[in-house]
Order: C-alpha cells, then sequence, then structure tokens
C-alpha cells in the first residue's frame, strides 16, 4: 500500500504531456454515474445556459462510441471515471475542445479520506484513486462545487459553480400552516455521513422523548436501521436512487429537516445543496454554523444555525415543535430558497 505522502503526491498539478488542440466547444458530453444531485445542483444548469447542444453517458452502463466524441465536444467527467472511459478519452483527446472534471468532495486527495466510511471509502477507491493520474492529463478545466475546495487545489484553469435549484422546484407549493398532528422532523444524510448519523442519535432520542407530537424520518442502511429502530415513532428508509428520492420530498410534507455537519477535513468540502433538499420536503432547515450554510440562511429567518452542542438542537427542536406559529413562519420563508438561487 502506498504510503500517506505518496498519496499526497497523486493529486500535485502536473504539466500535460500533450498539448491538445484547441476547438470551439460545439456540444456538451456529460459522463456521470446515473442520474445524481452534482449533475442536476451544479453541471446541467451551467451547460444548458450556454445554449448548446447537452447528452449524457452512464459511466457504467454505456460503452464508449466514436460519435461520443466528435470534433468540437466539450466532455464533463461528474466525479468518478472508470477504465474504459479514461481509455477512450486519452484515444480521443485530440478531437475534444474541453475536458472539464467537476468535483464536490474532496476526491483527489486520498489522505483527506481518513475515516470516512468503509462503503464511500470503497467507491472512491475503486473510481478515484486508480484515475488521478489519467483526471490530471487530460483535464483542460476543473470545476469546484465551493470555495474551499479550490483553495485545496493549485490547479490554474478552475472555477466555481454555485448549485442551482432545480427547474421543478419552483413548482413546489410555499408551506401551508402547520395543521394539528405530528411534526415531522427528518434527517436524509447518506452513507458519507455516518458520524453525523451517529451524532443525531441521542438527540432525537431527547426530543422523542418530551415531544409526543414529533416523527422522525431518517434513511440509511443495516446499521443505521440497528442504531434507530428502537426509537418510538421513527421511520427508517432504505437507501434511494436520485429521482425516487425527489418523488419523494414533493409528497413528504415536512417540517423540520436536520443539516448538521462536524467539523472534519473532507466535510470542509461541502457545499450548501443540503438547503434546498430540505426547502424541497416543505420544511425549514437546521443547520451547522460555521459550515456552507452560513452565507446562505439568516438564522432564524429562513432557517437555524447551531453551534454542534447537542443541547442545544434538543432545545431549539422542543422549542420550535411547540409554538407551530414560528415554525410555519420559517417553512414559509425557507420554501423562497427554491425560487431563486441563494446568494451570500
Amino acid at each position: 500500500m502506498p504510503s500517506l505522502s505518496l498519496l499526497s503526491r497523486l493529486w500535485q498539478p502536473r504539466k500535460a504531456t500533450v498539448n491538445w488542440p484547441q476547438h470551439t466547444v460545439q456540444r456538451w458530453l456529460i459522463l456521470q454515474q446515473g442520474d445524481n444531485p452534482s449533475t442536476d445542483y451544479y453541471v446541467w444548469p451551467r451547460l444548458q445556459a450556454s445554449g448548446l447542444p447537452v447528452s449524457c453517458r452512464h459511466l457504467d452502463l454505456d460503452t464508449p462510441r466514436t460519435q461520443d466524441f466528435a470534433n468540437g465536444t466539450g466532455v464533463v467527467i461528474v466525479r468518478y471515471l472508470n477504465g474504459q472511459w479514461a481509455k477512450a478519452l486519452r484515444a480521443h483527446r485530440g478531437r475534444l475542445a474541453q475536458v472539464v472534471y467537476f468535483m464536490d468532495d474532496n476526491l483527489l486527495q486520498p489522505e483527506q479520506w481518513i475515516g470516512l466510511p468503509k462503503p464511500y471509502m470503497k467507491k472512491l477507491n475503486k473510481y478515484c484513486r486508480p484515475f488521478i493520474s489519467d483526471i490530471q492529463q487530460l483535464a483542460s478545466s476543473y470545476w469546484f462545487s465551493t470555495h474551499a475546495l479550490h483553495k485545496l487545489y493549485c490547479f490554474g484553469s478552475a472555477q466555481v459553480v454555485v448549485p442551482q435549484p432545480l427547474p421543478d422546484d419552483a413548482a413546489v407549493p410555499s408551506s401551508h400552516t402547520v395543521p394539528p398532528g405530528p411534526i415531522r422532523l427528518f434527517y436524509h444524510g447518506t452513507a458519507a455521513h455516518t458520524a453525523e448519523i451517529n451524532w443525531l442519535q441521542p438527540i432525537i432520542a431527547e426530543v422523542l422523548k418530551h415531544c409526543p407530537d414529533a416523527h422522525f424520518e431518517i434513511m440509511g442502511n443495516h446499521d443505521v436501521n440497528v442504531r434507530y429502530r428502537a426509537l418510538p415513532r421513527t421511520r427508517i428508509l432504505h437507501p434511494m436512487s436520485w429521482p425516487n428520492y425527489l418523488s419523494h420530498c414533493r409528497a413528504l410534507q415536512g417540517h423540520i429537516g436536520l443539516a448538521p455537519l462536524l467539523s472534519t477535513r473532507f466535510n470542509a468540502g461541502r457545499s450548501h445543496s443540503k438547503i434546498y433538499d430540505i426547502a424541497r420536503c416543505g420544511a425549514v432547515g437546521l443547520y451547522s454554523t460555521g459550515g456552507p450554510y452560513q452565507p446562505f440562511i439568516s438564522h432564524a429567518q429562513n432557517g437555524m444555525l447551531l453551534t454542534n452542542e447537542p443541547q442545544i438542537w434538543v432545545d431549539t427542536l422542543c422549542r420550535l415543535i411547540d409554538d407551530r406559529a414560528e415554525l410555519n413562519k420559517l417553512r414559509q420563508a425557507a420554501s423562497e430558497l427554491l425560487r431563486a438561487p441563494a446568494s451570500p
């Protein structure tokens, strides 16, 4: 196994061994691992604004074709790469106008992955680590989701791409008055957020103990089920595909969405796109301070910004559950985040 010092050198910028010909972009090709939030929030809006034709190819399910690499094609690699597409991109690179690599996590510095959950590490080791050199040799530009990520790299041609609400989000109705009945809390973190999932468990247990109107929803695998299944009024859902998750959010009619973010090197590269996920559920968000949400959320106006002190989260949740008028005012304001991109 290579040492960390060697791995840390893998992502350092290198001069390309080939001076690729310059072409004008005539069309765009998105290379992605199926429908995903990274493409929808960051890449699609930017490419559609160009007015050029845009097509997509599935990293694992689609085989590279010669017509994918027509002269003047710009390619955007969304997060991941594999062997067959890396080989095809190398073979046709001279015909391509651009190759852009987009990342919304710190994907090219393996030494920063320490402590991530094993399933996520396994994916990074399959789709990122072996192709760091390929990406650097192929890419003419890099798009990052945050300024924090941008600062971690020394690539000359790099831009920050801001997430946009999805086109269908504008049709999500503004939140209505909270009726009598259960208050739905939820946390929709992925396997990459195991630390946050574990951190939340005693908080949710305390809230459910003191607030009989509170119900809680979380997504996760067997380990999440084991950790949360003893809690009352708790629903544990299996992870969903991105299209199914969008449908679930729009039908959820939630009230309070949770977005804690613990202080880790990897989390330093997170963006604020979670504010759209929570607003889409009809809810107001509780967010960690000191992270990506602070420039976009006005405390006690369209969300709550809380330090990572468990008792503060318990107290805030219990107060909002008991004050439906305040909760509804916050939900109404949070729904406006879907109407236009949030700006600092």
